[in-house]
């Protein structure tokens, strides 16, 4: 292979990885919280008053919505969650998702967790709160918007990376020497 087609090899996969890495960076700050949540929602769980902190508002379909929880008075026992994102129910593409959740190690009994919402339209987050008091449930509807469109320009850049590679390994091909066949003597 000559040494100015390695070099464009090379050049290709240093971009594609550069794309992938992009991607990566992209998909983990959409799901990261903030330091500022896009929207505080108060409710209130049976006889347990809540904040709830989204950290993106609307959210994005396709990725998962950070969330915090926090008792809005201090509470005597111990609180446990369980989150649900639900879609509306004329939606039937998708489905319940159960959000994980981990304790805030910032403030007592508080959580925060990513719900996962999976296409765009209405959607609930569905709060479930056990405690001294017994239990509670809140629900916050949410609006899911479409994930960001791809540009045309790199749809047919993508598209087009079969007929790319196809067209090196002619070139390539078609370089190389022709290597003759042996005589046979008879």
């Amino acid at each position: 292979m000559s040494k100015p087609l390695q070099f464009v090899l090379l050049g290709i996969g240093v971009l594609a990885l550069l794309v992938v890495l992009g991607e990566l960076a992209y998909s983990v700050a959409a799901t990261t919280h903030g330091s500022t949540p896009a929207r505080v929602v108060k409710v209130n769980a049976g006889k347990y008053p809540l904040t709830v902190n989204l950290y993106t508002y609307p959210a994005k379909a396709s990725y998962a919505l950070p969330f915090s929880i926090e008792p809005q008075q201090p509470i005597n026992g111990k609180l446990s969650y369980d989150v649900t994102s639900t879609p509306d129910p004329s939606d039937a593409s998708a489905t319940p998702v159960r959000a994980g959740l981990s304790p805030d190690a910032n403030h007592p009994n508080a959580i925060q967790g990513t719900a996962e919402i999976t296409v765009q339209g209405l959607w609930t987050l569905d709060i479930s709160v056990n405690g001294p008091d017994g239990p509670g449930e809140a629900r916050i509807p949410i609006t899911a918007t479409a994930p960001p469109a791809l540009p045309q320009w790199l749809g047919w850049a993508i598209g087009l990376i079969p007929i790319y590679g196809l067209t090196i390994f002619l070139i390539a091909q078609r370089r190389r020497p022709k290597t003759q066949q042996p005589t046979v003597a008879a």
